[in-house]
């Protein structure tokens, strides 16, 4: 197997990345109003205390990426049931759907290019494209990087160059709208997805030599959920956002109980993957 380079990029940046790459002509693109219009629709304006914590999450948790670096240390081989279908983009009618499942396809193609499967990435581009266009977020279009996606599309120092040369242009585009609370959903379909995959491409492996960079990999995301749930129980007066940290609280249960508090065995990770399992089933059937 050929040796997997991934590198801690934040989930935004590599959905600035599908944004930037996935418009194909001027038609593609939204129009003023449109974009307007759906941004009128995510009402969960923030106060400076939201924001340093959306701010301290993008700083901090460098998703999906992270997690799946680890996979070239055990190593794992692809599993096509870590992704969530393409053909389930039709589900998401809300925006808050949109958001989640964003992020949720932003780690497919994360997961995609952790194995060389571009032409699955390409999938999952599309579904990037779709999800941001439906949810008025404005593309960061440039001809020369397209061009350099197309020429370097398997070359995955090429791809990181491309994803953070268009990171800043969209994250101050959410923040300058107060968009926060959909661009919070949005890190955490990803970090989920993230997971997901970890947990499901594992499978019943043993804790061993080989296994357990990946088992403390799966531990450490305990620090990151935290700063989702507290970075979305600023919108807890929304339904939707409650419904989502209390989904998140049962994973977070998990690990507050786990035996021994600075690590996962076996019989815990079976315990995680199921809830988190029942937690993504719930946001890509709908």
């Amino acid at each position: 197997m050929r040796k997997i380079l991934i590198y801690p990029i934040t989930l935004i940046s590599f959905i600035s990345f599908a944004l930037l790459t996935s418009c194909g002509n001027g038609k593609d693109e939204q129009s003023d109003k449109a974009i307007a219009a759906a941004a009128a629709k995510d009402t969960n304006k923030v106060d400076e205390l939201t924001q340093f914590k959306y701010d301290k999450l993008i700083s901090n948790v460098p998703i999906p990426f992270d997690i799946l670096k680890a996979h070239a240390d055990v190593p794992l081989a692809y599993n096509a049931d870590a992704v969530n279908p393409a053909s389930n983009l039709n589900y998401y009618s809300s925006s808050t759907s949109k958001a989640l499942n964003l992020g949720i396809y932003g780690g497919d193609m994360a997961y995609s290019i952790t194995y060389e499967k571009f032409e699955e990435m390409g999938k999952y581009l599309k579904c990037v494209k779709k999800l941001a266009d439906d949810l008025g977020i404005p593309l960061a279009f440039d001809q020369k990087a397209l061009g350099t996606y197309k020429k370097y599309g398997t070359n995955k120092d090429s791809l990181e160059k491309i994803i953070f040369s268009s990171y800043s242009e969209v994250d101050k585009t959410l923040k300058s709208n107060e968009r926060i609370g959909l661009a919070s959903l949005v890190v955490t379909g990803g970090w989920l997805e993230g997971l997901y995959a970890t947990l499901t491409t594992l499978g019943p492996a043993p804790k061993s030599d080989k296994t357990k960079g990946i088992y403390k990999k799966i531990w450490e995301q305990k620090n990151h959920l935290n700063m989702i749930i507290e970075l979305l129980s600023q919108f807890k007066d929304d339904a939707i956002f409650s419904s989502v940290v209390t989904d998140l609280s049962g994973i977070k249960s998990v690990y507050e109980n786990l035996a021994v508090k600075s690590e996962i065995n076996e019989s815990e990770l079976a315990t995680l993957t199921q809830k988190v399992g029942e937690m993504r089933a719930k946001v890509i059937s709908h």
